[in-house]
């Protein structure tokens, strides 16, 4: 994975997190507190050094609305913080990074470092207004214990993942959900919770009358409304939509193929996801691709002048799958 590339896929993937955690609380401005909790629920090294320490994230909403109340206690203020409530990023909008934490992460992406979770993390342990600080000591941690074990991961040879292959329509990436392998399973392996974190699908007909098993075939329906509550426009041949289980290893491993019936020689939409236990959760292997339809495989020449698109896109997507399945249980 080249610098850019990297700089790209960390800083998407974190501020999508942080400003999911700042809308929790009502804020419209992602800060440095935010920054950590992204960093708790990253499926990089960074995240998995924090969560072998006990900063998880529910552990660190905790510690961070503790001192945030101890902050105004000491100002003489009374009033409780912002009580939490459920992720509203995607039904609102104007959220934004703010200056110390938006200055963190270009740092991070700067001339001699990599631009990864790790490099944001480092940055962020460096930040001199305490408040990491302090939450850590909430934590029983400390900056220099998270660095030695940050140290430590890095001198690990990392294992490649979310490269595109030689397949122009595919990626594969790693996710970090925060709950129980078996609770992701009874989330991503079941047709009827599809519409839960998979964007394009707003229902799915008869989803308890089949078994789940490798071939089950369900009608899907594409969604009507946006998140924020306005008209979605979708083209009468794409409404309808014909989900199928290719692959099924029960607590393992899930395929799920989505076809579109009533559009000539359009493209089958391929999920694939596996599971494996983690530090405080759920590891997710995602493998996305688009099949391409027969009649579509002689493009060839289209399809090299679209690649480097395609490699923004599919990257797009696939972190859409992972940020949507660890979602339901943020």
């Amino acid at each position: 994975m080249s610098k850019f590339t990297q700089i790209a896929e960390t800083s998407h993937r974190l501020s999508l997190a942080a400003m999911e955690e700042a809308s929790r609380t009502g804020h419209r401005t992602a800060d440095i507190d935010h920054l950590l909790l992204a960093l708790t629920i990253t499926d990089q090294p960074a995240g998995q050094v924090l969560r072998s320490l006990g900063i998880t994230l529910h552990a660190t909403r905790g510690a961070i609305e503790d001192q945030h109340g101890e902050q105004l206690a000491a100002l003489g203020i009374t009033a409780s913080p912002p009580q939490s409530g459920p992720i509203a990023f995607h039904e609102s909008g104007g959220y934004e990074w703010g200056d110390r934490a938006l200055a963190i992460i270009q740092r991070a992406g700067g001339r001699g470092r990599r631009g990864d979770a790790g490099a944001v993390l480092r940055e962020l342990l460096a930040e001199p207004s305490g408040l990491i600080e302090n939450v850590l000591r909430r934590l029983d941690t400390t900056t220099t214990e998270v660095l030695e074990h940050l140290d430590a991961a890095d001198r690990i040879p990392e294992h490649p993942v979310g490269r595109i292959s030689h397949h122009a329509l595919s990626k594969r990436t790693e996710a970090f959900v925060p709950a129980a392998p078996h609770e992701v399973w009874a989330l991503i392996s079941d047709p009827g919770r599809l519409p839960e974190w998979d964007v394009s699908i707003g229902t799915v007909e008869g989803a308890a009358t089949q078994p789940r098993q490798t071939g089950g075939s369900w009608v899907a329906h594409s969604p009507t409304h946006r998140p924020d509550g306005k008209p979605l426009e979708v083209k009468p041949a794409m409404r309808r939509r014909s989900v199928q289980i290719d692959a099924y290893d029960p607590e393992v491993r899930v395929v799920w193929r989505v076809t579109y019936p009533d559009m000539d020689r359009a493209n089958a939409r391929v999920t694939d996801l596996a599971l494996a236990p983690a530090a405080g959760g759920t590891q997710v292997t995602i493998s996305f691709s688009w099949d391409r339809h027969p009649d579509r495989r002689r493009q060839r020449l289209l399809s090299w002048c679209m690649r480097p698109l395609t490699r923004v896109v599919m990257g797009i997507q696939v972190a859409q799958i992972g940020s949507a399945i660890g979602r339901v249980f943020r």
